[in-house]
């Protein structure tokens, strides 16, 4: 009988093989203990990401050594973890898709230290499920980035829309508003970009969408160019190639003040953050869909 934990299924491989190595006061990670990891968390990061094309960030050698983004699922990977097949210029790529403990774990030990999802769904592929707005800072204020991020809940708070935060565990914050899926990529990109115009007339100072690192200034760069269809963000609770291994951790709104730090949560500290928390931070996220739509008319109606 197979193990319900999927142990005979997945075998790791090369335990004591370090991925990333100690730095920066971090103690070194083995590939055991990512995939631990991917096992311990996989009942929360699984069901945010299980219908979602993925895009594997690969460095079989440790994060100093060859790294890449794997898109085509390569020949080797078990007939058991599902794929999709999604369009390209010129052809079609075989995405991976990631439904399980046992996928997760699987492209875990395949070297896969971050995973990255793209906006379509399996069933949807031309329909992105969620809105996502990245705050890219133009330095490494954590200051800024949370005046940005608040200037965004405001705003969606105004048009009656509940966005999630999350830490991107490298330098910012995404803000993810889920989407029921009635709009196509390019309607969900001019939606962004409508938000994005009206996030810099509230706040000239603070924010741009000029994509020309020259012409920013010391302004935060609104980047919504995420919502189109062969982009691609880092999933709520993967891990990122710096030492320590940052988790791009889900936050409440209320963690998003001034003790909030890009790299505050590495996989050390993990389950002691989970553990302290009374509630998931995103509960409730796919209750929390709205119509692509809906939020163009509020925003509209907002401006006049």
């Amino acid at each position: 009988m197979p193990d319900p934990d999927g142990a005979d299924r997945v075998r790791l491989s090369s335990p004591d093989k370090v991925l990333i190595p100690a730095a920066d006061g971090h103690e070194a990670i083995t590939k055991a203990q990512l995939f631990d990891y991917a096992g311990r968390i996989a009942a929360r990061m699984v069901p945010l990401i299980a219908d979602r094309p993925a895009v594997l960030q690969r460095f079989p050698d440790g994060i100093d050594g060859e790294g890449w983004y794997q898109k085509h699922t390569p020949k080797h990977f078990p007939g058991w973890i599902p794929t999709v097949e999604v369009p390209k210029r010129g052809g079609t790529v075989r995405h991976v898709v990631i439904d399980s403990a046992d996928a997760l774990r699987y492209v875990v030990n395949q070297g896969t230290v971050t995973v990255h999802v793209l906006g379509g769904t399996v069933d949807r592929i031309d329909v992105p499920a969620e809105l996502n707005i990245d705050l890219d800072p133009s330095g490494d204020d954590p200051a800024q980035v949370v005046a940005a991020a608040l200037a965004v809940r405001e705003l969606l708070d105004d048009l009656g829309v509940t966005g999630f935060p999350k830490s991107s565990g490298s330098r910012g914050i995404h803000v993810h508003v889920p989407l029921r899926g009635d709009a196509p990529f390019p309607a969900v990109a001019a939606l962004g970009q409508h938000l994005a115009a009206a996030l810099v007339a509230r706040h000239p100072e603070l924010l741009t969408t000029e994509f020309s690192k020259d012409e920013r200034g010391d302004r935060l760069y609104l980047d919504v160019l995420r919502n189109a269809p062969a982009q691609h963000a880092v999933a709520p609770y993967t891990l990122r190639p710096r030492p320590g291994a940052p988790v791009a951790v889900p936050l409440r709104w209320d963690e998003v003040d001034g003790s909030w730090q890009p790299r505050s949560t590495p996989l050390a500290s993990l389950f002691r953050r989970l553990g302290s928390q009374s509630s998931d931070p995103w509960a409730g996220f796919h209750d929390a869909r709205v119509e692509a739509a809906t939020i163009a008319a509020r925003l509209d109606q907002l401006g006049r």
